[in-house]
């Protein structure tokens, strides 16, 4: 059997095991819409072209998308490529592995990497999806525990144009100075920020470093930094 359609047997037999997702691209990606139909779910299975027989690799996605977000996005950043996207992340962080996770579909490595990736979306990715089924239950958690949906989850500053498009600015400001007060480059966003005040034009679509594009919109939208 050609490693491709290993792939995608094993995509489908994932898939199976979840309740409520629909197949696309051939069951590599799979979708599911929230309660209140703006906010969807996806889980992507990556895969590679260097496949061969001894080693067929699948490495699931997570991210969550909000349509409201994205038309948001794109009036606030004049950027027509903005997704919506609220967090994404690959499912080993979010797992006791704590790092980026590849498993390997071919010969008797099969059934278990297919339990395996199914247990971990079931314990550990739809507690996630099922946070932002409600965006007050999922801006709630978000101001008290960041992205810190499980002990291995790290902080991430992904979801601030979230907050700032469906919260209060206090509630987005909460946000943002609590991922400050954890984030290892935070010498960085001090530094950017005071440029920021020296500036007449802002690019929000370059960053200078990782998040940097979001740091900016945050001084735009007035958050101050405490």
């Amino acid at each position: 059997m050609e490693t491709r359609t290993i792939f995608l047997n094993a995509c489908h037999e994932i898939a199976n095991q979840l309740d409520g997702f629909k197949t696309l691209e051939k069951g590599q990606r799979l979708k599911k819409i929230s309660i209140d139909k703006d906010i969807y779910f996806e889980i992507y299975f990556q895969s590679s072209f260097r496949n061969d027989s001894s080693f067929i690799q699948i490495l699931p996605h997570i991210n969550i998308y909000s349509k409201i977000l994205k038309k948001w996005q794109i009036e606030q950043t004049k950027n027509e490529y903005s997704q919506g996207l609220i967090f994404g992340n690959q499912i080993g962080y979010f797992t006791p592995y704590n790092n980026w996770k590849e498993w390997n579909l071919a010969g008797l490595s099969y059934d278990n990497s297919i339990t395996e990736i199914t247990e971990s979306i079931k314990q550990h990715i739809l507690p996630i999806f099922e946070f932002f089924n409600s965006k007050e239950i999922a801006i709630d958690f978000l101001k008290n525990n960041g992205t810190k949906f499980n002990q291995w989850a790290e902080d991430s500053i992904s979801p601030l144009n979230f907050l700032l498009c469906f919260s209060e600015k206090e509630t987005a400001e909460i946000f943002f100075n609590n991922f400050i007060s954890h984030c290892p480059y935070k010498g960085n966003i001090f530094n950017l920020y005071e440029k920021l005040k020296t500036m007449n034009e802002i690019d929000l679509n370059h960053s200078e470093f990782h998040g940097a594009d979001t740091i900016k919109l945050a001084y735009v939208k007035g958050l101050k930094i405490k």
